[in-house]
């Protein structure tokens, strides 16, 4: 009788506990409201098979195509991009991302892996843009644009590769500490504390005054609650689980060695997570990338060096620089 007691009493405690988490995460998606654009392109989304990809489009009909695509991260969205899509709109026919899982698409609770994202892209650039488009990428994102062109090279003109960090050229397998973290990140209440403590303002704040910026003064107010706001949207867990587990690597070694289209890859020269240095090993697997290092940034080159970045890009697409 005293161990039935004992029993019900620890399981009255648990399913109190589970009750005030679950409490606690449903607060923290409600509180965190719905989230909105801050671009200003024409709204669409793109279905796939496993859902709906939003991106937002700007520019003329008649223009080289150029495509846009986040980073990977809690919170990551197209919304990095507010500082270049109207400019290069000036120039180009741009579509803005918001990758599947992340921002304003979908975030279906599949399997996320490199697979996943390489299929998206191609797809996406075969059945939307329609012709070889430029392609930037930020960060991970790197190693799939890469992948897909490789894999599809007459649907790239040029790649611009964005603070890409050089675990993308190291072969790594996800171990079993990995996949753990994994399935505990998107179990459906313990997970989703977790998560929600991980992508807590102040963690956000302190992620960006740390790694992401070189100026702190850019990391604003509006800034966090944006990216808070898009991390804490139904089903974000999902994504990022796969993302801080490592289960979205992707050695792209070799593609990247005989890779034929155009590549220019940029780096701040004040990065930490994806250091200047990293440079001499890009150019040491295909000698042909064109390296450009920016002053005054980190991570966030396209935010803390606008205009310098948008004019790279016009300058390696060969339109007029300004």
């Amino acid at each position: 009788m005293a161990i039935a007691k004992k029993l019900f009493n620890t399981s009255l405690v648990l399913g109190g506990a589970l009750g005030a988490l679950a409490l606690y995460n449903k607060v923290t998606e409600t509180m965190a409201g719905e989230l909105d654009t801050v671009l200003t392109g024409e709204e669409r989304r793109y279905p796939w098979k496993y859902g709906d990809m939003f991106y937002e489009v700007k520019g003329s009909r008649d223009a080289k195509p150029l495509v846009l695509i986040h980073g990977f991260g809690p919170g990551a969205s197209s919304y990095e991009w507010r500082k270049n899509i109207d400019t290069l709109a000036e120039q180009f026919r741009v579509y803005a991302l918001d990758l599947l899982g992340f921002g304003l698409s979908d975030h279906p609770a599949i399997d996320y892996d490199a697979e996943t994202y390489t299929d998206l892209l191609n797809d996406f650039i075969r059945e939307v843009v329609g012709k070889p488009a430029i392609v930037v990428a930020h960060g991970l994102t790197s190693a799939y644009v890469i992948a897909a062109a490789y894999r599809r090279p007459q649907l790239f003109e040029r790649l611009v590769l964005v603070g890409a960090p050089t675990t993308i050229l190291q072969e790594s397998y996800p171990g079993p500490l990995n996949a753990l973290q994994k399935f505990i990140l998107r179990t459906p209440i313990i997970g989703q504390f977790i998560y929600n403590t991980l992508t807590s303002r102040q963690a956000i704040r302190g992620y960006y005054d740390g790694q992401g910026y070189h100026n702190p003064g850019l990391i604003t107010d509006e800034l966090v609650e944006y990216i808070y706001t898009s991390a804490h949207q139904p089903n974000s867990r999902h994504a990022s689980a796969a993302f801080l587990s490592s289960h979205l690597h992707l050695d792209v070694h070799e593609p990247l060695a005989r890779l034929q289209v155009p590549v220019v890859a940029v780096w701040g020269r004040e990065g930490f997570l994806t250091p200047a240095e990293a440079s001499s090993t890009f150019k040491r697997v295909n000698p042909r990338i064109d390296v450009r290092i920016i002053d005054k940034a980190t991570l966030q080159i396209q935010d803390e060096q606008a205009a310098q970045f948008n004019n790279l890009i016009r300058e390696f697409a060969g339109a007029p620089v300004k």
